[in-house]
């Protein structure tokens, strides 16, 4: 199940979330617990390398796993000084030092406030301000009053039934929606969420519009792309394509 992908010169690197589940069984492999995620890298034969090989031309290359057992490997984006890879993994962001080849220890973020998906760096907050910051789209809540997720993290016996005998859109159903934006600065730090819950989450760029309370009318933000006077947010589970004013 490869994700998100990422040019750095001549070299691509990618993510792949899952070798256990396909991508229409995601939240099986979110709720597996199984690290069985990688960051991979392809890079392209040189010309010296495509004249010893078959000569077929048409940038052959190699694929190189650089991490493993990685959870649920997810989002990736080139850190602002370009000495590093940030990849989201589950409720955490990761770094990949490209200087070092290794996985850092520490995380970059370590708990989010949800599910993590796809991370962008960007040179503004979502309000225009200048700032260098990261832009992390987040799906299912991981927060109190409750999440399904974090209930069962440390119960794989749960996970298991649930998986076993719950319709898998019924397991969708079960996970806490809303509408979240989570910005991150150079060092990992929140400098803010924008969240629509249905009710009147603080920071909230929704609610107060007479909808009945507790809908949330745009779940599962993948990225947030701003564009002109709104923010578009984009999903890969809605349908539709839905923007909000800045």
């Amino acid at each position: 199940l490869l994700n998100a992908l990422v040019q750095v010169q001549d070299d691509v690197y990618l993510t792949e979330t899952s070798q256990k589940f396909q991508r229409r069984r995601i939240f099986h492999a979110a709720m597996d617990g199984t690290p069985t995620g990688r960051l991979l890298r392809y890079r392209r034969r040189n010309d010296e390398e495509e004249k010893e090989g078959s000569g077929a031309g048409g940038g052959y290359g190699e694929v190189e796993v650089l991490a493993e057992n990685i959870y649920m490997a997810n989002g990736l984006a080139l850190s602002h000084d370009g000495a590093s890879l940030l990849i989201v993994s589950g409720v955490s962001i990761l770094r990949y030092d490209l200087l070092s080849n290794q996985m850092d220890d520490k995380p970059f973020v370590q708990v989010m406030p949800g599910t993590g998906d796809n991370i962008k760096a960007m040179d503004q907050l979502p309000n225009g301000t200048k700032m260098k910051c990261y832009w992390m789209g987040l799906g299912g809540k991981y927060t109190k009053p409750f999440s399904l997720l974090n209930f069962i993290a440390d119960k794989p016996w749960l996970a298991s039934l649930i998986l076993a005998v719950v319709p898998y859109r019924v397991v969708i159903e079960l996970i806490p929606k809303w509408t979240a934006l989570a910005v991150y600065d150079e060092r990992g730090m929140l400098v803010e969420t924008l969240i629509d819950d249905g009710g009147s989450s603080k920071g909230s760029k929704g609610g107060g519009d007479g909808k009945k309370k507790g809908t949330v009318d745009v779940p599962w933000i993948s990225e947030v792309e701003p564009v002109g006077d709104y923010l578009y947010l984009m999903s890969w589970y809605n349908p539709f394509l839905a923007r909000i004013k800045k």
